[in-house]
């Protein structure tokens, strides 16, 4: 509609503009919120009735909170080409709004067409589209450089980045010749949900230090490693714990869902999280997008058995040489206090995976990948000192790391269950126990903790059998084969 400066044309136009503008509500429905959707639906700038150039330039604030990557003092992202290229966030912002009454068709005589000029962080993004007496929906794209985004404190929600759409009203009259309006704004892009990673037995979250980490550092992926569970604590209880931590961290990236990475029991705490505690139709929970268990004990460990066998039995013995030799090195390493320790220790034998699985089976909802590993880096059946390294520390005279490996090594390739047999003499009051070993059909081939066999879980999909042991796995390659992954389930374009 045209309004033309003379005030009783002026006034009359307006007259007959109010039925629709006394709404001040467009047809459009603004979208849900979400971490990569942000919307500025009341406040300066928007629902103004129709307002001519005087009133302008509309200035409408959007404020956002999603950490994507480090930004300089502006709120730009910094090394913008690398967060593309590794897929953290998309090229381009979207930027939607619904305008009133945009007369780019109009004008005559002295009066040009309305051009209504919009600008985002004092980018021009050129004129917005419409026509006498209507809403219409206009959308624009930006680089993602010229987002605004905010720094990442560590304690709570970042704090948001505001945003600055700024519309110039009809800048192509010297009079007030054309009106407008905005009912509301909308910023959007694609970004990786940031990855959480969960440390395993006798482990605390340093344990992904420095190569798993300083790999996802490299890329600019956001993650974090800030997860502190019970070193040997329950499964159910660490499971519990996860719960919490998971929302927070999730919170600390002003994101609203999350991808975890975890090694070892990490990844028994995390599917008791997963099946039992988690619950993402609950506001403010965070949505676990996908879980990568690496070297993960589903089916137990017979090293767990032994441990447990030698530690709980009277007198245990073997006459099996292999059996014996570990017998006799738990002993050692148990009064250091060396290694895994209840209860998690025994909640990791085959038996108690067994029952376990049972009782939690995969939910279903949450995309699963496991990751396995082969020590025997070179396949010569034995593990030689860098085979063993870092899992197992060579301390001279104390600690041969390769004997040990070797051995852990031939103990999970040809161990499939325990026999314990007690003995007693002199009318029972000496007593021993005989722990005998049943072979496995074939040689399985494990980390030196983890078999093959015991890293896969039904309802998960095997990604990767990575040449390394238990702790070495988590390296580089591995990383990287978990963002392919991520990129192909959850593509940000």
């Amino acid at each position: 509609m045209r309004k033309y400066a003379a005030p009783l044309l002026a006034f009359l136009s307006c007259l007959l503009a109010l039925p629709a503008l006394a709404q001040r509500s467009s047809p459009f429905d603004p979208p849900d919120e979400k971490d990569t959707t942000f919307i500025t639906d009341s406040g300066p700038g928007l629902d103004t009735g129709c307002t001519f150039r005087s009133g302008g330039p509309l200035v409408i604030q959007v404020e956002i909170d999603r950490f994507v990557g480090e930004v300089d003092g502006n709120g730009y992202l910094q090394n913008v080409a690398d967060l593309i290229s590794n897929r953290v966030v998309s090229p381009k912002a979207t930027i939607r709004l619904p305008a009133w009454d945009i007369d780019l068709f109009g004008g005559g005589g002295t009066y040009q067409p309305e051009h209504d000029r919009i600008f985002f962080n004092g980018e021009d993004l050129g004129l917005l589209s419409g026509d006498n007496g209507i809403w219409k929906m206009n959308e624009f794209e930006v680089d993602i450089s010229k987002v605004k985004f905010p720094a990442r404190s560590g304690n709570g929600r970042p704090s948001p980045a505001m945003n600055e759409i700024r519309i110039v009203i009809d800048e192509s009259n010297s009079e007030e010749v054309w009106c407008m309006a905005v009912d509301w704004v909308e910023v959007s892009f694609e970004a990786m949900a940031p990855i959480l990673l969960v440390h395993g037995t006798n482990a605390q979250s340093d344990s992904w230090e420095p190569d798993f980490t300083g790999s996802l550092t490299t890329r600019l992926i956001p993650h974090s490693n800030d997860i502190n569970l019970v070193a040997n604590g329950t499964i159910d209880g660490n499971g519990r714990l996860l719960k919490g931590r998971v929302n927070a961290l999730a919170n600390s990236f002003g994101a609203d869902s999350v991808h975890l990475v975890v090694h070892s029991k990490g990844g028994l705490d995390s599917r008791r999280f997963v099946g039992a505690y988690y619950t993402p139709d609950v506001e403010g929970e965070a949505e676990v997008l996908s879980l990568y268990t690496i070297t993960t004990p589903h089916h137990g460990t017979i090293l767990s058995d032994l441990s447990v066998a030698n530690r709980s039995f009277n007198d245990p013995q073997s006459n099996d040489a292999e059996v014996q030799d570990y017998l006799d090195n738990d002993w050692w390493a148990n009064l250091a206090g060396q290694g895994p320790q209840e209860p998690a220790l025994g909640e990791q034998t085959t038996t108690n995976m067994t029952a376990f699985n049972a009782a939690n089976p995969w939910p279903g909802g949450v995309n699963f990948y496991t990751i396995a590993a082969d020590a025997d880096v070179n396949g010569d059946g034995d593990i030689n000192l860098a085979e063993a390294t870092p899992l197992i520390p060579d301390i001279w005279a104390v600690v041969d790391a390769a004997e040990i490996g070797t051995l852990m090594y031939h103990l999970l390739g040809n161990v499939a269950s325990l026999t314990v047999t007690r003995h007693t003499n002199f009318f029972g009051i000496n007593e021993w126990h005989v722990i005998a070993p049943t072979a496995t059909p074939a040689f399985v081939t494990n980390d030196l903790v983890v078999t093959l066999t015991s890293s896969r879980f039904p309802g998960g999909t095997q990604l990767l059998h990575d040449n390394n042991n238990h702790s070495s796995v988590k390296n580089d390659n591995t990383a990287q084969s978990i963002l392919d992954r991520i990129n192909a389930d959850f593509p940000v374009q």
